[in-house]
């Protein structure tokens, strides 16, 4: 058996053991959680006293799962792996006598020997009993602390011991700040380390978009969630956020520091905005990177020792409208029923995408489908018309809310239509999107009625050649003329002084238009007042024609057109056939013009003989100046041309001659005058000799002149043709002098019809004044 010394000398060295190994454990998870907490809290705090921000919470979790496992490293292999081990006594016995060389191997043999059950060792029991008594003695001479290094326990405990005074001073000096570092330490908490400023975000004053021009809508103010914000592609927002000015102090300028999707860093400064009110300070910032957002961006901003951090703002695609296709229903009096398909509201007229210019018909029914790029939340549209905006409001949305439908019952002025699409997240576009749709406004049918053949003046009995054009975009629907009669111009008018007629209605009769939209008719006075619809003109009185035509219009009242209004005088043949002589007499007088016209314009050509082609003539045979013959041949062209237009003009003048004579002719057919002897004179011997000078003499006299024109190069073939074109027009003279002399012959078979005339008016009146003295006497014969 052991000594009951050594006993007590190898079990107390056993504690000393273990409890060194709990210490040297506890020392260093204190120094590791201490040198942590200190390392963190300079992590977590230094940058905010610098104006940066506080530690994530992920990586203080990640700092607080590196303390827990060094921990547990700890906990496992420094005490627990340790504690576990056995210390038997012969180890322990060595370990004495490595630290105690004067045992001499004393203690480790005692001890080996003495272990029970151990067997097949040869020594003497007196030399073991010698061991024992020797070991047992120099017990006194052992010094545990010999056996144990304590310079790794004093190396932890000089870590830990000040970190843990620090710690412990720490919390003595400022409670709430040592519960807060370790909240934010070992709890995660993210309470902020208070600043001298302190900052707080407000939001994005976004501008809202509306489809109005005249409504100015405040801006709309949008707030993070959870530190993000979704604006619209080409947004201009203005980031607010406000500084504490009572219980902190207010920076004198707020910097953001942003980074783009694409890697583009950068900083803008935020300018205050007013004074302080209601404790706080306002900060602003109106340009990049929040001026026509482009991408996605995340910042934060410092002002002074606080930071406002991990704030975005996602850049967000607004929807667009991708088409816009136009459904038109044309009202009902354009429709052809023949060819239109539209039998209900879901089948159109006429189908087109839209396009810049686009013109709809006053009165249709008008669908505008726009399609959208992206799904519709709401969508705000405004028409605007003669100055006036309307707000639409009953919208029709499809069920995958990728198209609206906007429907105009009557479409009936030009009208901007503007359309501002949101999607369902409240992300709308960024200005209004525009069309125009003009309108084809029903004008009224324009209508020209014209008389052949009658002037200013008509006999009772005439007839009314009517010619009437009516045309209208979308065809006339009926097209009248009119016959009113007006009073007597002279109240004395009529047999014995009667009372003029009353007004009548007017007599209309409908014409018949044909595919060129003309129409032809004859009103007959003489029948008209033998069947009674009119009472008898009488000469004085007056009587007005016009036509009245009519469109299919029916939105709003009706379309009705009047042409013009002829005024026709009534007299009696005699008075026409005056007011015929006169016109006789003017047209004389244009013949006469026309013949003193033509005699200049043959001087002019026996000019070009004399003066021109002669000398020419003869400086091509004797002069080789080619630039002077060039200059007469151009000055001989310019004349020849000016008498090619003289021909012209001579024969369009006796042309309207020839015309105005039929009208004449044609007027006293149409007014009966019966005076067959004068229209043969006029057509025969006048009208008829005109068109013949015209068509031939005229004509060819026009040829000779071109071919003049054309040889003026070869001044002998020049000349040729101007003693053809003289002769021509020594021709064309004659020609016109025979004629002048035939109306000076009518004029004065006028002359004596005038005489005529007179004696039998005069010889009327004659008669009307014995009449009347008559009747005087025999009215004094009674007195």
């Amino acid at each position: 058996m052991l000594d009951p010394e050594l006993q007590s000398l190898l079990q107390s060295l056993r504690g000393r053991i273990r409890r060194y190994v709990v210490w040297d454990s506890v020392l260093a998870i204190i120094a590791v959680v201490l040198v942590a907490f200190w390392i963190g809290l300079l992590i977590d705090y230094v940058p905010v006293t610098l104006g940066g921000a506080e530690m994530p919470r992920s990586a203080r979790g990640i700092l607080l799962a590196a303390v827990g496992f060094a921990v547990f490293v700890i906990v496992v292999r420094m005490l627990i792996d340790r504690l576990s081990r056995p210390l038997p006594d012969d180890s322990l016995a060595l370990l004495v006598e490595r630290h105690h060389p004067q045992l001499a191997g004393r203690l480790v043999t005692a001890v080996q020997l003495s272990r029970p059950g151990r067997t097949g060792d040869s020594h003497s029991p007196d030399l073991l009993r010698l061991v024992h008594r020797e070991a047992s003695e120099s017990v006194d001479e052992v010094d545990p602390g010999r056996v144990l290094r304590m310079q790794p326990l004093i190396q932890k405990a000089a870590l830990a011991g000040p970190l843990l005074l620090l710690a412990l001073m720490f919390a003595a000096y400022s409670p709430s700040a040592f519960a807060r570092a370790a909240a934010r330490l070992t709890l995660l908490s993210d309470a902020r380390w208070p600043r001298r400023a302190r900052l707080e975000m407000v939001g994005v004053d976004l501008p809202t978009v509306t489809a109005s021009n005249i409504q100015d809508s405040d801006p709309q103010r949008i707030e993070f969630e959870n530190g993000v914000m979704r604006l619209p592609t080409g947004s201009s927002g203005i980031l607010r956020i406000r500084a504490a000015a009572e219980d902190a102090e207010v920076p004198s300028a707020c910097t953001v520091y942003y980074e783009t999707d694409d890697g583009t860093r950068g900083q803008s400064n935020m300018r205050r905005v007013g004074r302080q009110r209601d404790g706080y300070q306002a900060f602003v910032l109106d340009g990049p990177p929040l001026s026509n957002l482009a991408s996605s961006f995340s910042f934060s901003i410092q002002g002074l020792d606080d930071r406002l951090v991990d704030y975005r703002i996602e850049a967000a695609e607004p929807p667009a409208i991708s088409a816009m296709n136009v459904k038109i229903l044309y009202p009902d009096y354009l429709r052809d029923s023949a060819t239109s398909t539209a039998t209900d509201e879901s089948e159109y007229d006429f189908e087109t995408p839209y396009q810049a210019g686009l013109r709809i018909s006053e009165g249709s029914g008008v669908t505008l489908e726009a399609v959208s790029s992206l799904p519709l939340g709401d969508v705000d549209v405004v028409l605007e018309s003669d100055g006036q905006e309307t707000r639409v409001t009953d919208l029709v949305y499809a069920d995958d809310r990728q198209s609206v439908r906007l429907k105009l019952d009557t479409f009936d002025n030009p009208t901007a239509i503007r359309i501002v699409p949101s999607d369902p997240d409240g992300i709308s576009a960024q200005a209004p999107f525009r069309y125009f749709l003009g309108a084809i406004l029903d004008e009224p049918p324009s209508v020209s009625l014209a008389l052949k053949g009658i002037q200013s003046a008509v006999t009772p009995i005439a007839r009314l050649p009517l010619e009437c054009v009516a045309e209208d975009d979308y065809g006339v629907v009926s097209v009248t003329a009119f016959v009113a009669q007006s009073a007597s111009a002279n109240p004395g008018d009529g047999e014995g002084g009667a009372a003029p007629p009353a007004l009548a209605e007017p007599i209309s009769q409908r014409l018949e238009l044909d595919r060129d939209g003309q129409a032809g008719a004859v009103i007959d006075l003489r029948e008209l007042t033998n069947s009674g619809q009119i009472p008898a003109l009488q000469p004085g009185s007056a009587i007005s024609v016009y036509a009245e035509a009519r469109d299919g219009y029916n939105l709003d009242g009706t379309h009705l057109t009047t042409s013009e209004i002829y005024r026709l005088q009534v007299v009696t043949p005699e008075e026409l056939l005056t007011l015929m002589e006169r016109r006789e007499l003017g047209l004389r007088t244009r013949l006469e013009q026309t013949v003193t016209e033509t005699q200049g314009l043959r001087e002019q050509l026996a000019g070009f003989r004399s003066d021109r082609f002669e000398l020419l003539m003869e400086r091509q045979q004797g002069e080789s100046e080619q630039q002077t013959r060039q200059r007469e041949l151009r000055i001989i062209g310019l004349r020849v041309q000016q008498s090619g237009l003289q021909t012209s003009k001579t024969a369009e003048e006796l042309t309207g001659i020839a015309e105005s004579l039929d009208d004449l002719l044609l007027e006293m057919v149409n007014n009966r005058v019966d005076s067959k002897d004068r229209q043969e004179r006029l057509g025969s011997g006048v009208r008829d000799p005109l068109r013949k000078i015209v068509d031939v003499s005229m004509e060819q006299l026009k040829q000779q002149i071109r071919a003049i024109e054309g040889s003026i190069e070869q001044p002998e073939q020049a000349l040729e043709h101007t003693e053809a074109a003289i002769q021509t027009a020594d021709q064309v003279l004659l020609e016109l002098t025979a004629v002048l002399e035939k109306m000076l012959d009518l004029e004065s078979y006028n002359e004596l019809l005038d005489l005529v005339r007179g004696l039998i008016q005069d010889q009327e009146q004659l008669k009307e004044d014995t009449q009347q003295e008559r009747k005087n006497r025999v009215k004094d014969l009674f007195k």
